[in-house]
Protein backbone atom coordinates (compact mmCIF):
# COMPACT_ATOMS: atom_id res chain seq x y z
CA UNK A 1 0.00 0.00 0.00
CA UNK A 2 1.05 3.49 -1.15
CA UNK A 3 1.72 5.91 2.05
CA UNK A 4 1.99 9.79 2.45
CA UNK A 5 1.76 12.16 5.01
CA UNK A 6 1.57 14.91 2.42
CA UNK A 7 -1.19 17.05 2.24
CA UNK A 8 -2.12 15.80 -1.65
CA UNK A 9 -1.55 11.85 -1.06
CA UNK A 10 -2.16 11.48 -5.03
CA UNK A 11 0.58 14.12 -5.96
CA UNK A 12 2.96 12.25 -3.37
CA UNK A 13 2.06 9.08 -4.46
CA UNK A 14 2.92 9.96 -8.34
CA UNK A 15 6.10 11.59 -6.81
CA UNK A 16 7.29 8.39 -5.12
CA UNK A 17 6.67 6.84 -8.22
CA UNK A 18 8.77 8.79 -9.90
CA UNK A 19 11.56 7.87 -7.03
CA UNK A 20 11.25 4.45 -7.53
CA UNK A 21 11.50 4.61 -11.75
CA UNK A 22 14.68 6.45 -10.83
CA UNK A 23 15.56 3.62 -8.58
CA UNK A 24 15.32 1.12 -11.37
CA UNK A 25 16.86 3.19 -13.97
CA UNK A 26 20.07 3.50 -11.73
CA UNK A 27 19.85 -0.92 -11.02
CA UNK A 28 19.59 -0.96 -14.68
CA UNK A 29 23.17 0.44 -15.43
CA UNK A 30 25.06 -0.20 -12.45
CA UNK A 31 24.98 -3.84 -11.71
CA UNK A 32 25.13 -7.88 -13.30
CA UNK A 33 24.29 -10.56 -12.66
CA UNK A 34 21.44 -9.91 -10.49
CA UNK A 35 18.79 -8.46 -11.94
CA UNK A 36 15.17 -6.58 -9.81
CA UNK A 37 12.29 -4.98 -10.62
CA UNK A 38 9.38 -3.52 -9.00
CA UNK A 39 6.55 -4.69 -8.97
CA UNK A 40 3.63 -3.80 -11.28
CA UNK A 41 1.02 -4.05 -8.44
CA UNK A 42 2.99 -2.05 -5.87
CA UNK A 43 6.43 0.43 -6.46
CA UNK A 44 7.44 -0.87 -3.03
CA UNK A 45 7.80 -4.35 -3.99
CA UNK A 46 10.65 -5.30 -5.63
CA UNK A 47 11.35 -8.85 -7.22
CA UNK A 48 14.98 -9.92 -7.48
CA UNK A 49 17.23 -12.55 -8.36
CA UNK A 50 21.00 -13.88 -8.21
CA UNK A 51 23.20 -15.48 -10.01
CA UNK A 52 26.90 -15.97 -8.65
CA UNK A 53 29.19 -17.62 -11.13
CA UNK A 54 32.03 -17.46 -8.61
CA UNK A 55 33.18 -18.43 -4.88
CA UNK A 56 32.06 -20.90 -2.27
CA UNK A 57 28.39 -19.91 -3.75
CA UNK A 58 29.19 -20.79 -7.44
CA UNK A 59 26.01 -21.95 -9.80
CA UNK A 60 23.49 -21.05 -6.65
CA UNK A 61 20.37 -18.69 -8.20
CA UNK A 62 18.73 -17.25 -5.76
CA UNK A 63 15.28 -15.12 -5.95
CA UNK A 64 14.44 -12.91 -3.47
CA UNK A 65 12.12 -9.80 -2.51
CA UNK A 66 13.00 -6.41 -1.98
CA UNK A 67 9.88 -4.35 0.19
CA UNK A 68 10.41 -0.57 0.79
CA UNK A 69 8.93 1.06 3.91
CA UNK A 70 5.94 2.80 2.62
CA UNK A 71 7.14 6.53 2.56
CA UNK A 72 10.10 5.63 0.75
CA UNK A 73 12.75 6.99 0.51
CA UNK A 74 11.87 9.49 3.27
CA UNK A 75 11.94 7.01 5.50
CA UNK A 76 14.86 6.10 7.42
CA UNK A 77 13.61 2.75 8.17
CA UNK A 78 15.67 0.10 6.07
CA UNK A 79 14.47 -2.27 3.00
CA UNK A 80 13.93 -5.70 3.91
CA UNK A 81 15.22 -8.62 1.84
CA UNK A 82 13.26 -11.65 1.83
CA UNK A 83 14.86 -15.02 0.09
CA UNK A 84 12.27 -17.41 -1.71
CA UNK A 85 13.89 -20.16 -0.45
CA UNK A 86 16.54 -21.46 2.56
CA UNK A 87 19.67 -19.78 2.27
CA UNK A 88 22.74 -21.11 4.37
CA UNK A 89 24.66 -17.79 5.09
CA UNK A 90 25.60 -16.24 8.36
CA UNK A 91 23.47 -13.02 7.51
CA UNK A 92 20.18 -14.70 6.46
CA UNK A 93 18.05 -15.58 8.89
CA UNK A 94 17.07 -19.52 8.69
CA UNK A 95 13.30 -18.90 9.84
CA UNK A 96 11.96 -16.23 7.95
CA UNK A 97 14.83 -15.81 5.33
CA UNK A 98 15.57 -12.55 5.42
CA UNK A 99 18.76 -10.28 5.23
CA UNK A 100 20.12 -8.84 7.78
CA UNK A 101 21.22 -5.15 6.54
CA UNK A 102 22.52 -3.87 9.87
CA UNK A 103 25.84 -4.69 9.62
CA UNK A 104 25.96 -2.79 6.23
CA UNK A 105 23.69 0.31 6.86
CA UNK A 106 22.62 1.90 10.38
CA UNK A 107 19.64 3.47 8.83
CA UNK A 108 18.44 4.61 5.62
CA UNK A 109 19.76 8.31 3.66
CA UNK A 110 17.73 9.15 0.71
CA UNK A 111 20.32 11.34 -0.32
CA UNK A 112 23.20 8.60 0.05
CA UNK A 113 21.54 5.24 -0.12
CA UNK A 114 20.03 3.69 -3.24
CA UNK A 115 18.21 0.36 -4.07
CA UNK A 116 21.70 -0.62 -5.94
CA UNK A 117 23.69 -0.54 -2.81
CA UNK A 118 21.43 -3.26 -1.09
CA UNK A 119 21.95 -5.39 -4.67
CA UNK A 120 25.63 -4.82 -4.26
CA UNK A 121 25.83 -6.04 -0.34
CA UNK A 122 23.60 -9.04 -1.22
CA UNK A 123 26.11 -10.13 -4.26
CA UNK A 124 29.51 -8.71 -1.92
CA UNK A 125 28.13 -11.08 1.17
CA UNK A 126 28.21 -14.25 -1.24
CA UNK A 127 31.08 -13.22 -3.17
CA UNK A 128 32.99 -13.52 0.27
CA UNK A 129 30.91 -14.70 3.27
CA UNK A 130 33.99 -14.69 5.04
CA UNK A 131 34.56 -11.16 4.57
CA UNK A 132 31.10 -10.02 5.94
CA UNK A 133 31.34 -11.68 8.65
CA UNK A 134 35.10 -10.41 9.65
CA UNK A 135 35.19 -7.38 12.25
CA UNK A 136 39.51 -7.62 12.00
CA UNK A 137 42.50 -9.00 13.46
CA UNK A 138 43.90 -10.54 16.58
CA UNK A 139 47.61 -9.59 17.78
CA UNK A 140 48.46 -12.82 16.19
CA UNK A 141 47.42 -12.34 12.69
CA UNK A 142 44.30 -14.32 13.39
CA UNK A 143 40.64 -13.18 12.12
CA UNK A 144 38.06 -11.73 14.24
CA UNK A 145 34.55 -12.51 13.57
CA UNK A 146 31.25 -10.89 14.72
CA UNK A 147 29.70 -12.32 18.18
CA UNK A 148 26.33 -12.31 16.76
CA UNK A 149 24.13 -12.95 13.40
CA UNK A 150 21.30 -13.87 12.26
CA UNK A 151 22.17 -17.93 11.35
CA UNK A 152 24.93 -19.15 14.20
CA UNK A 153 24.86 -22.29 12.95
CA UNK A 154 26.17 -21.00 9.57
CA UNK A 155 28.80 -18.81 11.39
CA UNK A 156 30.39 -21.78 13.34
CA UNK A 157 30.38 -24.45 10.47
CA UNK A 158 32.17 -21.64 8.31
CA UNK A 159 34.57 -21.01 10.87
CA UNK A 160 35.33 -24.08 12.59
CA UNK A 161 34.41 -26.43 9.04
CA UNK A 162 35.43 -24.72 5.98
CA UNK A 163 34.59 -28.40 4.46
CA UNK A 164 31.17 -29.07 5.52
CA UNK A 165 29.78 -25.48 4.58
CA UNK A 166 31.14 -25.74 1.19
CA UNK A 167 29.23 -29.37 0.55
CA UNK A 168 25.92 -27.62 2.54
CA UNK A 169 26.50 -24.58 -0.03
CA UNK A 170 26.96 -27.01 -3.33
CA UNK A 171 24.09 -29.15 -2.46
CA UNK A 172 22.10 -25.83 -1.64
CA UNK A 173 23.44 -24.45 -5.28
CA UNK A 174 21.90 -27.61 -7.02
CA UNK A 175 18.37 -27.16 -5.44
CA UNK A 176 18.70 -23.64 -6.14
CA UNK A 177 18.95 -24.04 -9.89
CA UNK A 178 16.06 -26.42 -10.07
CA UNK A 179 13.77 -23.83 -7.88
CA UNK A 180 14.40 -21.36 -10.52
CA UNK A 181 12.13 -22.57 -13.23
CA UNK A 182 9.31 -23.73 -10.44
CA UNK A 183 6.00 -21.48 -11.72
CA UNK A 184 5.79 -18.18 -10.61
CA UNK A 185 3.66 -17.64 -7.58
CA UNK A 186 2.12 -14.81 -8.40
CA UNK A 187 0.32 -13.20 -11.74
CA UNK A 188 2.62 -10.16 -11.89
CA UNK A 189 3.92 -9.53 -15.28
CA UNK A 190 6.74 -7.58 -14.04
CA UNK A 191 7.70 -11.86 -11.75
CA UNK A 192 11.28 -12.35 -13.20
CA UNK A 193 10.63 -15.37 -15.22
CA UNK A 194 13.82 -17.86 -16.01
CA UNK A 195 13.16 -20.92 -18.65
CA UNK A 196 15.01 -23.37 -19.40
CA UNK A 197 17.72 -23.42 -22.75
CA UNK A 198 15.99 -25.02 -25.74
CA UNK A 199 18.51 -25.26 -28.84
CA UNK A 200 15.95 -25.10 -31.40
CA UNK A 201 14.99 -21.56 -29.87
CA UNK A 202 18.11 -19.88 -29.27
CA UNK A 203 20.54 -21.31 -31.83
CA UNK A 204 17.62 -19.88 -34.39
CA UNK A 205 17.71 -16.45 -32.40
CA UNK A 206 21.52 -16.71 -33.17
CA UNK A 207 21.00 -17.62 -36.68
CA UNK A 208 19.33 -14.16 -36.85
CA UNK A 209 22.30 -12.36 -35.21
CA UNK A 210 24.43 -13.47 -37.84
CA UNK A 211 22.25 -12.76 -40.91
CA UNK A 212 23.19 -9.84 -42.96
CA UNK A 213 19.31 -8.45 -42.38
CA UNK A 214 19.48 -8.47 -39.03
CA UNK A 215 23.24 -6.75 -38.83
CA UNK A 216 22.01 -4.45 -41.13
CA UNK A 217 18.65 -3.58 -39.09
CA UNK A 218 20.95 -3.21 -35.60
CA UNK A 219 24.06 -1.41 -37.58
CA UNK A 220 24.80 1.73 -36.11
CA UNK A 221 25.86 5.02 -38.79
CA UNK A 222 29.53 5.56 -37.12
CA UNK A 223 29.36 8.52 -39.86
CA UNK A 224 27.74 10.58 -37.29
CA UNK A 225 28.03 10.49 -33.55
CA UNK A 226 25.04 9.98 -31.63
CA UNK A 227 23.54 12.97 -30.35
CA UNK A 228 23.30 12.27 -26.64
CA UNK A 229 26.91 10.57 -26.60
CA UNK A 230 28.70 12.64 -29.42
CA UNK A 231 29.18 15.51 -26.62
CA UNK A 232 30.61 13.02 -23.27
CA UNK A 233 34.36 12.58 -23.67
CA UNK A 234 35.29 11.92 -19.62
CA UNK A 235 34.03 10.19 -16.45
CA UNK A 236 32.85 13.78 -14.98
CA UNK A 237 30.64 14.21 -18.12
CA UNK A 238 28.91 11.51 -17.56
CA UNK A 239 28.47 11.91 -14.08
CA UNK A 240 27.06 15.07 -15.04
CA UNK A 241 24.51 13.75 -17.81
CA UNK A 242 23.11 11.00 -15.44
CA UNK A 243 22.76 14.09 -12.40
CA UNK A 244 21.22 15.88 -15.36
CA UNK A 245 18.39 13.02 -16.41
CA UNK A 246 17.43 11.99 -12.78
CA UNK A 247 16.62 15.58 -12.30
CA UNK A 248 14.44 15.77 -15.27
CA UNK A 249 13.18 12.68 -14.10
CA UNK A 250 12.21 14.35 -10.50
CA UNK A 251 10.69 17.57 -12.06
CA UNK A 252 8.59 16.02 -14.59
CA UNK A 253 4.97 17.13 -15.03
CA UNK A 254 2.39 16.68 -12.71
CA UNK A 255 -0.18 14.55 -14.36
CA UNK A 256 -3.58 15.86 -14.94
CA UNK A 257 -5.94 14.43 -12.13
CA UNK A 258 -7.65 11.63 -14.76
CA UNK A 259 -4.24 10.11 -15.67
CA UNK A 260 -2.61 10.03 -12.10
CA UNK A 261 -3.64 6.15 -11.61
CA UNK A 262 -2.04 5.44 -14.61
CA UNK A 263 1.20 7.30 -13.60
CA UNK A 264 1.93 5.69 -10.58
CA UNK A 265 1.57 1.94 -11.69
CA UNK A 266 4.81 0.96 -13.26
Amino acid sequence: MWYTTVRNPSIALIKQGYHILAEYNLVKEELKNIYAIPSYACGLHWFGVIFVHSGIYAGSVFRFSILLPDNFPADISLPTVVFSSAVLHPHICPQNKTLDLAHFLNEWRKDEHHIWHVLRYIQAIFADPEGSICTGQSSSGDLVVMDEVRNMDALNILVKSRPEYIERVQEQAILSRNLIYDRPPTEDPHYIIVEPYCAERHLKFMDQLKSPCWKEATSMDCSQPSEYLGHIDSSRQMDEEETNQLEKLHRGRIPEPQREEAEVSL
